[in-house]
């Protein structure tokens, strides 16, 4: 566990003092009689941050030098923020360094860049992690010494944040009061930050200060322009990890109750975009109830388990080009979770409670694996993730927009050893997905059915008219893998064990009173989805887990196997009336389905909160178009619509937001209610319109 570390504060509000006469002891210089008052304000703010008084802060409150002299090389203290609110001057015409004002108007003895000397210039002695907030004119000055800006970036104690440019002005005490402004809308969750992230990044926090300086001045019309700047460095460096701001939500449990402590290995392939957490939630099968992917749900589809296991441990074996698909719900992506998790290297420890106790056979480990989730992705981002895996020690191989995809991502095969199997899920889920397929799936397909290729392929995707060639390669191979063309009483004892097991592992089923109740209701789920499977247009797994979540948290739990066969019975065939049971539940919150709405039209990684409060309001019926109230849609998010949603980290720290399948999504956008039609209560006695094929569902989206 990561050492706590030491938050300490020194802010110095330096007004100039009235000489006898009352006047300013310089000429042209205003009193600055509010910088006492703004510097507490910014110590006021910072302690809500964990920050405390630097020791000994109470001293003598005229030192201003010795004061900070002290503070950068203090013992006690690992994580520093230095706030000055004053007059600043530089030594013009000679090294044009910036110095303090004292209360006389005098300069200190020494200037600011001294302090960033002090600390940098001492490598093997302990310095704080130091932040200057530089409220003064010509702020700047220190922020872009040369010699600071050469020094290694990870090496850097010393940062600053200037209220202006080094031969700038500084106004109304702007940046201070930016300062407060920001930090104050973090403390009250006006913004809210992922609760994995430890620090909000500064880039993040400089970025809104300079906002909130920029609203300052539009108050007072007719003000002097003013911008803030900061230590500059190279554009690549990510300082996402610098201590300054303390996330306040910072290990609170994250919305969707899911661990979020990958390895640091496992972390690094979602910044490569095949999204690993994909997997390894869809492997365990416990999505459709909230539960942790850890726990291992998958069941049924052994069969093909077994025959795709067998493919992967055997490189030189089977079809070269292999597909899986059937309608949505049916497993495609549960099944490549197993074998994704299983058989790839960083995944298969990590993940071991996840397969290793499946009843069939699981593949071996294979370190010849390039994966990538397609959903939402375009073709150089799907290229790119791609050759990050074949080649994760050249960068400059995994660039995107290349002229040639398929040679692209071919040229980086490994020239010895057996082939490299690549697996694309979700292909139909994906950007364009026709565009992936032409310039990238079917070129590598038929490169890896040429004698004595390098490269294998396995592709999910639903049976649609826009990857016809690339099926019917995989067929005249035979290698499609076809779930939803698989003997009925094979997918009703695998959905049956899978209801089990839901209702096994927790909650009221759980009991060993209730067993026999437990395996009546299971059986007669699995009876009704897959008996009448030619109704259903979702898949049986997927009906059954949302069915399963329904009867969890809204239904009284059966004692006798009679009545847990008749409310298995009762299972919806369609999704529209299954999430309407759910949705129905919280008639009392009418903001859940225009949240769930706005999120079905998200696109990439997901949509971040103050851009899902203006679009949920969308679906609100309110004419107004006022954003959701954040304590509403908080409210939904962290308890109502939690089950439905997956979250991701942005580079800002934010938590990104969409719905956790893809086929809730498509519901979703195809019933969406336009502006006339559109009700607080979100229309959930509606009949659901039915649902279009993917290219229509997806036609309007944004």
């Amino acid at each position: 566990m990561t050492e706590e570390r030491r938050h300490a504060v020194l802010s110095l509000g330096i007004p100039l003092a009235r000489t006898e006469d009352g006047s300013s002891p310089r000429l042209g210089l205003d009193l600055l009689e509010q910088a006492p008052r703004h510097s507490e304000s910014v110590t006021t703010v910072l302690r809500d941050f964990r920050y405390a008084l630097l020791p000994g802060a109470d001293g003598d409150p005229a030192d201003h030098l010795g004061r900070v002299d002290s503070a950068v090389v203090s013992p006690d203290v690992d994580v520093l923020i230095v706030h000055i609110v004053g007059h600043g001057e530089l030594a013009e015409e000679r090294s044009e360094k910036l110095y303090v004002l004292d209360g006389a108007g005098r300069r200190l003895a020494r200037p600011v860049a001294s302090w960033i000397e002090l600390i940098e210039d001492h490598p093997d002695d302990h310095r704080p992690m130091t932040l200057f907030i530089l409220d003064v004119c010509y702020a700047g000055e220190p922020a872009v010494r040369a010699w600071h800006g050469r020094m290694n970036v990870a090496r850097r104690r010393a940062w600053v944040l200037a209220a202006t440019g080094p031969k700038d002005t500084a106004f109304g005490y702007r940046l201070s009061r930016a300062v407060v402004r920001v930090l104050e809308k973090y403390r009250n969750r006006e913004v809210r930050f992922d609760p994995s992230v430890r620090y909000i990044p500064p880039s993040t926090v400089y970025q809104e200060i300079d906002r909130t300086v920029n609203d300052l001045i539009a108050e007072v019309p007719g003000s002097l322009p003013q911008s803030i700047i900061t230590s500059l460095v190279p554009a690549h460096v990510d300082l996402s990890q610098l201590p300054f701001f303390p996330n306040p939500a910072y290990g609170e449990t994250p919305a969707d109750g899911l661990p979020g402590d990958l390895p640091p290995e496992i972390a690094r392939l979602t910044d490569w975009a095949w999204d690993p957490e994909h997997f390894m939630r869809r492997g365990g099968g416990g999505e459709p109830v909230g539960r942790d992917w850890s726990e291992g749900y998958f069941s049924g589809r052994e069969k093909e388990l077994g025959e795709l296991s067998a493919w992967l441990d055997d490189a030189e074996a089977g079809p070269r080009v292999r597909t899986v698909t059937g309608k949505p719900g049916s497993g495609k992506s549960a099944l490549l979770g197993v074998l994704v998790c299983a058989a790839h290297p960083l995944l298969r420890r990590h993940t071991r409670r996840l397969w290793h106790r499946l009843d069939g056979p699981v593949p071996g480990e294979n370190e010849r694996l390039a994966v990538v989730h397609a959903r939402r992705l375009g073709l150089d981002q799907i290229t790119a993730a791609l050759a990050r895996q074949l080649r994760p020690d050249s960068p400059a191989a995994a660039s995107g927009g290349a002229a040639n995809p398929a040679d692209h991502l071919y040229g980086l095969l490994p020239d010895e050893g057996p082939p490299v199997t690549v697996v694309v899920d979700a292909l139909d889920e994906a950007d364009r997905p026709e565009d992936i397929v032409a310039a990238l799936l079917l070129p590598l397909a038929q490169r890896a059915l040429e004698p004595g290729s390098r490269l294998r392929l396995l592709v999910s995707t639903r049976e649609d008219g826009r990857f016809r060639s690339l099926l019917a390669l995989a067929r005249d191979g035979g290698g499609c893998t076809d779930l939803s063309a698989a003997s009925p009483d094979t997918v009703r004892q695998g959905v049956a064990a899978y209801v089990e097991r839901l209702l096994r592992d927790d909650g009221p089923y759980a009991r060993g009173s209730r067993s026999a109740a437990r395996a009546a209701l299971a059986d007669a789920v699995a009876e009704r989805l897959v008996g009448r499977g030619d109704e259903l247009q979702w898949g049986e797994f997927l009906a059954a887990g949302l069915y399963v979540h329904y009867l969890l948290a809204a239904e009284e739990p059966c004692d006798t196997p009679e009545e847990a066969a008749a409310l298995g019975g009762r299972v919806p065939l369609g999704l529209p009336e299954l999430l309407e049971l759910d949705l129905m539940r919280h008639s009392d919150e009418p903001h859940l389905r225009p949240v769930l709405t706005a999120l079905a039209l998200a696109q990439g990684r997901g949509m971040p909160e103050r851009v899902l409060a203006h679009a949920a309001s969308a679906f609100t019926g309110d004419p107004g178009g006022e954003p959701l109230p954040l304590p509403q849609l908080y409210e939904v998010l962290d308890r109502k619509a939690r089950f439905y949603l997956r979250r991701e980290v942005d580079d800002d720290g934010t938590t990104l937001y969409r719905l956790f399948h893809e086929g809730l999504a498509q519901w979703l956008q195809a019933n969406a209610p336009g502006p006339a039609d559109a009700s607080p209560a979100g229309g959930a006695g509606s009949a659901p319109a039915p649902l279009t094929d993917t290219a229509d569902a997806q036609e309007g989206t944004p």
